[in-house]
């Protein structure tokens, strides 16, 4: 592997607030599958995530007996008032509105500040992502857009950016120093996680 970085983000298994649509920020909710056996292309010694138990539940479903460092800074975006609402509850509100047509510069009732949470999402990652080795994270939805927004091979706004469940995201690097001059990865790819097949 030489001097390269390799970064694996995952998504955390669905939440019962994600298969109705809803806004799930800091409400810490299980997720729905806990009991599925999943066929990874990688087994790390060390996983690193959110503290919220959708994160922790998912990494032990993923990894079973892989340690978990949980950081609460690698929480999803505190959504305020729009918790745990969908858009059919919210589409009339005109704060709502402006706040999808521009998250990176309004912040929703009650909430965290886009600025807010990239701040404390970034420097958590580049405390942790400090040298040459391969790392995985188990996070939300939004810390991994904001983070291919950030470190993507090609340039593309938050909004631009989607993050999916059963996905793995893999960036790559040649040198942990560009990690630290904000510079982007050289490569991303994404592939699917796959439920191991009854025989």
């Amino acid at each position: 592997m030489g001097n390269s970085v390799i970064v694996h983000l995952i998504r955390h298994e669905k939440t019962e607030a994600n298969t109705l649509r809803k806004y799930l920020g800091w409400t810490d909710e299980s997720i729905v599958k806990s009991t599925e056996s999943f066929q990874l292309p990688f087994q790390p010694t060390l996983v690193y995530g959110s503290d919220l138990k959708r994160c922790v539940e998912t990494a032990k479903l993923y990894f079973p007996n892989v340690e978990y460092k949980a950081f609460f800074s690698l929480r999803e975006l505190n959504f305020g008032d729009f918790e745990m609402n969908t858009y059919e509850q919210l589409k009339n509100l005109s704060i709502y509105r402006d706040w999808i047509d521009c998250p990176e510069h309004i912040t929703p009732p009650n909430g965290e500040s886009y600025q807010h949470f990239k701040h404390r999402v970034m420097e958590c990652f580049t405390q942790i992502v400090n040298r040459s080795s391969e790392y995985t994270f188990v996070v939300h939805g939004g810390v991994i857009r904001l983070l291919l927004s950030e470190f993507g091979p090609s340039e593309k706004t938050f909004s631009e950016v989607s993050a999916d469940h059963r996905t793995i995201y893999t960036l790559k690097w040649a040198d942990p120093n560009l990690i630290k001059g904000g510079l982007r990865c050289e490569s991303l790819s994404a592939e699917p996680i796959m439920e191991k097949k009854n025989l």
